[in-house]
């Protein structure tokens, strides 16, 4: 049967929808570490209950019920002798899912090369070249972690440096002012960031902006669970984070800070880059003064 492709992703809908609990069933079949390990031990080799009790250091009721699972479902085969091996389906899947699960930490890998790329790049562009940056005392920095939160979203796109982010915030303060949001903003929290983020040109090192190449800004603004927001909004759930986490004062700061948070990260043994959205919060968004906004910057962390 070897390959059998859908002929679109609405083929591919109406037969997992018409599916469902024979999928199900068979996902739940691999919803243990026990039973994947006892395919991938199939995988090379025949085997008998014995040898796969000794590699797997596990009760013979526990291991005789695995195996009957796996065999009921069509991914084990019981041969003569007592022999167990993986059949023609078990491999198939297992080997799927294992390419699949590689694609996936291989992408993630990739996000995180590009984030590392990003504030690199806007490091050289807004600091002075060459300059080097020591650790700063750990009291300057924060570990927060921010809650999930609703919140409503507005985007723009720009054509120059500085283009997206007063056209995204137009909108955000069209909505939001009239409600007098703006008027408390430790509950209606503004967040930034960049989305699209610029290209970035790796010989030179620096960010293509221009009418070709435009990127675009997001703005979120916090909201209650229950508050109901018109169809025409956007609305966003946006996932419980840890964050280091650094305050500054004025855009031109901006590239200072996010290169301290960067360093930060760099030479931590216990953190590496998170896979969440980097964050700016404008903790006061009445002042227009872009030199006098005071930011909060975000930058997503995992343990090491």
């Amino acid at each position: 049967m070897g390959n059998m492709p859908f002929h679109n992703k609405e083929s591919i809908q109406l037969f997992i929808l018409e599916s469902l609990e024979e999928m199900s069933n068979l996902h739940k079949a691999l919803d243990h570490p026990t039973r994947l390990e006892i395919l991938a031990r199939l995988l090379t080799e025949h085997m008998e209950f014995s040898d796969l009790q000794e590699k797997l250091r596990i009760a013979k009721t526990s291991l005789a019920n695995h195996l009957t699972t796996l065999v009921d479902c069509g991914l084990v085969e019981k041969r003569e002798r007592g022999l167990y091996q993986i059949s023609f389906d078990g491999e198939d899947i297992l080997t799927s899912s294992a390419k699949t699960f590689l694609e996936i930490k291989v992408r993630e890998q990739e996000k995180l090369e590009t984030l590392r790329l990003r504030y690199e790049a806007l490091i050289n562009q807004y600091t002075v070249l060459g300059s080097e940056i020591k650790m700063v005392k750990e009291n300057d920095f924060k570990i927060v972690n921010l809650l999930e939160m609703r919140v409503v979203s507005f985007q723009a796109m720009g054509e120059f440096l500085g283009d997206p982010e007063p056209k995204a915030g137009q909108k955000l303060y069209e909505w939001a002012e009239p409600k007098g949001f703006y008027d408390n903003p430790d509950k209606h929290r503004v967040f930034g960031f960049n989305n699209p983020d610029p290209k970035y040109d790796k010989e030179s090192g620096k960010f293509i902006v221009n009418k070709e190449n435009p990127y675009g800004y997001e703005f979120w603004m916090t909201i209650d669970d229950d508050f109901d927001v018109d169809s025409n909004v956007t609305v966003k759930i946006v996932p419980e984070s840890l964050y280091i986490t650094k305050s500054c004062l004025g855009v031109n700061d901006l590239g200072r800070v996010w290169k301290e948070l960067s360093e930060w990260v760099k030479q931590s043994d216990k953190y590496r880059y998170g896979k969440n959205q980097c964050l700016e919060e404008n903790t006061n968004p009445k002042i227009s003064d872009g030199n006098k906004i005071p930011f909060v910057l975000y930058i997503p962390l995992e343990k090491s």
